[in-house]
């Protein structure tokens, strides 16, 4: 059924989960951005029905409705969450899309699962961060909290929950923080969805220390290679992204073998929302025709 759902993991955990689109269609797995929720895909609810796709958007250990998993990194949390949810869901074939920091566990899922990934779409992602030279590549507020994970956690739980006030109680505060350095044609866009930007970074940090273990797996080994996939791949990037810069779409298209890149001149990191469709239709293509 479409909307809200909770899961029962095995060992006791809770898995918050959205459902959108169509819930007959083939299944495509979305894996939120950093310091959101899975409610980050609701505004292609309707593309997704018109499309015939059912969309799947969990919510990651420590975010919003889904429970703790301490010390998880990409490939143990498609073990523990993902795996459970789409045997759940009696899921067989997917797609798989992952924006910013949920494109490495886009591509997670796709290593683990790779004999039922239909195709990945990774838009404006990040490649691996645990070489120390990558990291200081990164823009200045992730590099910052990647060290605060590290160094000083209590802080990060403190900006934890700073956001949440902001959104529950100074939402246009908020939004204008987060698209301060934005295109203007993707603020309009975000800034038409009302709160729905301020409401996502709330639920992001609902559980501090779920924003602490969000960075820590973040810039930790992915546990293979971007040499190590084989599905079928592509890159969507904005060449004007300020948070994932075109060159690291260029280098995660160049490392993964036959992956495709797609670059949006003079579009940033929000191509998420204002070319979501696109993604939508491409990994629609891919999926198998019944009986095939």
């Amino acid at each position: 059924m479409r909307g809200d759902h909770t899961l029962s993991l095995p060992g006791g955990r809770t898995l918050g989960y959205a459902v959108y689109g169509d819930p007959a269609g083939p299944a495509v797995l979305s894996c939120h951005g950093g310091l959101v929720s899975g409610h980050d895909v609701s505004p292609a609810d309707e593309i997704a029905r018109d499309l015939g796709l059912c969309v799947v958007s969990p919510d990651r250990p420590g975010i919003n409705a889904t429970d703790r998993l301490p010390g998880y990194g990409l490939l143990s949390w498609v073990r523990a969450d993902v795996v459970p949810l789409l045997d759940h869901l009696e899921v067989g074939p997917f797609g798989v899309m992952g924006w910013s920091e949920g494109g490495q566990y886009a591509l997670a899922a796709t290593f683990e699962l790779a004999e039922r990934v239909t195709a990945c779409a990774v838009i404006a992602g990040c490649p691996p961060l645990d070489d120390p030279a990558m990291l200081a590549q990164s823009n200045h507020l992730d590099h910052a909290l990647a060290v605060l994970s590290r160094r000083a956690p209590v802080a990060l739980r403190c900006m934890a929950g700073g956001t949440r006030l902001l959104s529950s109680h100074a939402p246009r505060a908020l939004l204008r923080a987060a698209l301060r350095g934005q295109t203007d044609t993707e603020a309009a866009a975000v800034r038409s969805l009302g709160e729905w930007l301020p409401t996502i970074l709330g639920e992001g940090a609902a559980q501090g220390q779920g924003m602490v273990d969000e960075y820590l797996a973040a810039v930790a080994p992915w546990g293979f290679a971007p040499e190590d996939l084989s599905a079928t791949i592509r890159i969507f990037q904005g060449t004007a992204d300020t948070l994932v810069p075109e060159a690291w779409g260029r280098m995660l298209a160049d490392r993964i073998p036959d992956a495709a890149l797609t670059l949006y001149p003079g579009e940033g990191h929000f191509i998420a929302l204002t070319r979501r469709a696109e993604v939508l239709r491409w990994l629609a293509e891919r999926h198998p025709a019944p009986g095939s």
